[in-house]
């Protein structure tokens, strides 16, 4: 009888602290409601803001203690505005380099475009249309910065600047390829790089942002523990 009174308080005991918690862990019910414009894209790409308000959008949905509205329902709001892309090559393909077959994501061969490297009675390169360069790798990061205005007294709640510095770069080939595969499928088809391009850098673009999001939707929640706090 003794072991099923210990057994009971033992669930009572660790049911009031899951309720606590999850009491703790949550947004106040006050706050519950935010209004969450589209992000303001000023840098010269296209692309970014659809990428990242969907990104954030989407983390931020993953909670059932938010609920998006408009502004005149909301208790506070997000602002969102991007204000460069940061995008750089890592890494090239050199012909000048002994170690490189190929360029172009392997569709050109540097025999080919440079006979004279390997026979030295050759003095005119073979192919001048073709790359005896082109990039491997590339970087992309985002500059954002991210406000939480409280809508009752105008107040910034908290602000956020993100970029390489702080998020990781999004690291990406040329044609998008992971495994090899995509190398060996598209060599003979250099006309569609450009294509498999735009995607490589979409995804990046991506990539970056959802790590944003996460990262967004964290703040909101150590900021929201703190009102918790006071709240209660």
């Amino acid at each position: 009888m003794q072991k099923i009174i210990i057994f009971v308080l033992s669930i009572i005991s660790n049911s009031c602290i899951i309720g606590f918690s999850n009491m703790h862990n949550h947004i106040p019910e006050e706050y519950a409601k935010v209004y969450l414009p589209a992000a303001h894209d000023f840098s010269i790409y296209g692309g970014n803001s659809s990428r990242l308000s969907f990104a954030i959008r989407n983390k931020l949905s993953e909670r059932t203690d938010i609920s998006f509205t408009n502004l005149e329902n909301a208790r506070w709001a997000l602002q969102i505005n991007i204000l460069d892309r940061i995008q750089s090559i890592t890494a090239v393909d050199s012909c000048k380099n002994p170690s490189t077959p190929n360029t172009a994501s392997g569709a050109y061969s540097c025999a080919k475009i440079h006979p004279e490297a390997l026979d030295s009675k050759t003095s005119t390169p073979y192919a001048f249309n073709k790359p005896t360069i082109s990039p491997a790798t590339e970087q992309l990061s985002l500059v954002v910065e991210v406000k939480a205005f409280d809508l009752n007294s105008g107040k910034v709640m908290w602000a956020k600047r993100y970029a390489a510095s702080n998020i990781s770069p999004a690291v990406f080939n040329e044609i998008g390829d992971t495994d090899g595969r995509t190398l060996n499928y598209m060599q003979q088809t250099p006309d569609l790089h450009a294509l498999r391009y735009q995607e490589a850098v979409d995804n990046a673009v991506k990539a970056f942002s959802t790590a944003i999001a996460a990262d967004v939707q964290e703040t909101i929640f150590k900021s929201m523990q703190q009102k918790n706090t006071i709240l209660n």
